[in-house]
């Protein structure tokens, strides 16, 4: 088939996966059409916790390393979290309030945990909303935002997964550990990352990827159907290859290239 069938074919369906999940996911809780008008401030200290769960429909979440465990939230009428601590994990629901109407509701939700603490899971799902982490550890991290960007500075973790279905994947200064990454619309770009085993696929976006240590001894399997690979600024053509036993690294992208330097 001809590259430039599969470029249409590609780009139909994505379009209307995006269009579909942003319909279902706006209308389905009637967060769109007239605002609710007006904000609201609040702020609380928490009692400690190591484990921290968010489920929201639309919410910018931010969690970052500061002197104590602090939450604050910015909302519109309708758009409140609700929270609770118990056998030391942090639970925050958000469910948008049911009215039909265009979208000004907002909600904005910064969580801080104290330098050097150390989580054992954070898991934050958002429907729309952007999630930023900085400066935080956990053994554990899941970050999934339908129609958002997730961002990572100086994190640090056993293992993590990250998947968008439209914005963009950025991480600096960051130990990943083992971890797989997902966007099925949106760049994704690593800067100065260390990872164990790393899997990274993109429907329709690039990928590149600044490792923070030697990957000559990585097995590494890298594929752009319709795109580019290169190495430390080598062109290898649509597919690279390379044996090792310290590390993976596994790359895949539909619509889009790839770049790997270290």
């Amino acid at each position: 088939m001809k590259r430039s069938v599969w470029i249409t074919i590609i780009s139909i369906i994505t379009v209307c996966c995006v269009i579909g999940g942003t319909f279902y996911h706006i209308f389905r809780h009637g967060t769109g059409l007239f605002g609710h008008g007006g904000t609201t401030s609040t702020s609380s200290d928490l009692e400690a916790f190591d484990v921290i769960n968010v489920d929201a429909d639309l919410m910018d979440v931010t969690i970052t390393a500061g002197e104590r465990f602090y939450l604050s939230c910015e909302y519109s009428s309708g758009m409140e979290p609700v929270y609770e601590i118990k056998n030391g994990t942090l639970t925050i629901k958000q469910r948008a309030y049911k009215k039909w109407g265009v979208n000004n509701a907002e909600c904005s939700l910064s969580l801080t945990i104290p330098t050097q603490e150390m989580m054992d899971s954070i898991d934050v799902h958002t429907a729309l909303g952007n999630i930023k982490l900085e400066g935080v550890s956990a053994s554990e991290c899941e970050l999934l935002s339908n129609l958002g960007n997730c961002t990572l500075k100086k994190c640090s973790f056993d293992k993590s997964n990250m998947n968008t279905n439209l914005g963009e994947i950025s991480a600096s200064d960051t130990s990943l550990g083992k971890a797989e990454i997902n966007n099925d619309m949106g760049e994704i770009e690593l800067d100065d990352c260390s990872f164990g085993n790393l899997r990274i696929t993109a429907a329709m976006g690039s990928v590149t990827v600044d490792a923070a240590q030697d990957l000559d001894g990585y097995d590494m399997e890298l594929e752009a159907d319709l795109g580019s690979v290169h190495v430390n600024n080598s062109n290898e053509g649509t597919k690279y290859h390379q044996k090792g036993d310290a590390g993976e690294l596994e790359i895949n992208t539909s619509m889009g290239s790839i770049q790997v330097t270290y």
